[in-house]
């Protein structure tokens, strides 16, 4: 049972700061370091950083999208960042969200899970290291090859029960996010179910990221943390994933609430027993405890991710520090 430290695609931490945190976190015991990618800075880049700061702590990317790089780049930043950190890298991939890919970057969100298929099976294709063409719905390389050493291990990062399956089928690690305890079991089910049946397989690692603010159970954190699950509600395929939780009142009311741009009523829709259940606010005990609890459910690596709103620094420096 391990536990790693997540930074936020979101989270405000300077590039020149990545090295020194990759440091600490290696020396302070944790399994892993890995890195989001949104608007701020490129995760690729920074899990470079993290891999010359770093000899023995495993390093991935939580997570890049398939939509905004091709097949091909993905492989070869893939291999490259394995190759320079000695077989330590996860490249970490999922699908995002319409938000991020057709409004941040003008690329069509068209369907989502054939694109994951697709796109870790042509990664593969290019891992072989054999010259290859594919026809595909979505992508068609032709006379196609990449020279890598050892690639990468594959983890995928999914919501529903349909990307569960699949992802069991493709991935090394498979990594969910805003997932209570109480539904892992579940998860775990569905992984058991596709890796057992013939061909059998692997059974890949399950990650959950976990969102964390340490800095006390306060009025201030209380907004921070209705802050980030907004964040998240904007999206269909989360605010799916709320009302399977049980949160399907919360989850429509957000939604009507985003399409009003009333971002205050937005938050205010969100109960603290919601928050409770997806995230921690709170103490550092109170991490340790939400980690312990999702081990005992049968999480294998917990990705601890500092809450980017509020103070995010000292919040990281308060995990870093003191999680241990």
């Amino acid at each position: 049972m391990s536990f790693s430290v997540m930074l936020s695609g979101n989270g405000d931490l300077s590039s020149e700061q990545i090295g020194s945190v990759s440091s600490i976190a290696e020396e302070k015991g944790f399994s892993g370091i890995w890195f989001g990618e949104t608007t701020l800075r490129d995760a690729s880049v920074l899990a470079t950083i993290a891999a010359s700061r770093t000899e023995k702590i495993q390093i991935g990317t939580s997570i890049v999208n398939i939509f905004t790089r091709s097949a091909g780049q993905l492989a070869l930043f893939g291999s490259t960042l394995n190759e320079f950190s000695h077989g330590r890298f996860t490249l970490g991939l999922g699908v995002s969200t319409p938000t991020i890919v057709e409004n941040w970057h003008g690329v069509p969100f068209n369907e989502p899970l054939q694109k994951l298929d697709e796109t870790v099976n042509l990664i593969k294709k290019y891992f072989s290291g054999e010259r290859f063409s594919s026809t595909g719905k979505l992508a068609s390389p032709k006379n196609a090859r990449l020279k890598s050493g050892v690639p990468p291990k594959i983890a995928l990062a999914v919501l529903n029960d349909r990307m569960v399956r699949k992802a069991a089928t493709l991935a090394d690690r498979i990594i969910l996010n805003l997932y209570p305890t109480k539904q892992v079991g579940h998860a775990r089910s569905l992984i058991d179910r596709e890796t057992q049946e013939p061909p059998k397989r692997v059974t890949p690692l399950l990650s959950i990221m976990l969102y964390a603010d340490v800095l006390g159970n306060d009025e201030q954190g209380e907004d921070a943390a209705r802050e980030l699950v907004s964040f998240y509600s904007s999206a269909p395929a989360y605010s799916a994933l709320f009302s399977k939780i049980g949160f399907r009142y919360e989850a429509n009311a957000m939604l009507e609430a985003w399409k009003s741009k009333d971002k205050d009523s937005v938050k205010r829709k969100i109960p603290l027993r919601m928050i409770d259940e997806l995230m921690v606010v709170g103490k550092i005990s109170d991490l340790r405890e939400r980690v312990k609890a999702y081990h005992e459910s049968g999480v294998d690596d917990v990705f601890i991710c500092p809450s980017p709103f509020r103070n995010y620094e000292k919040n990281l420096t308060e995990i870093l520090n003191h999680y241990q």
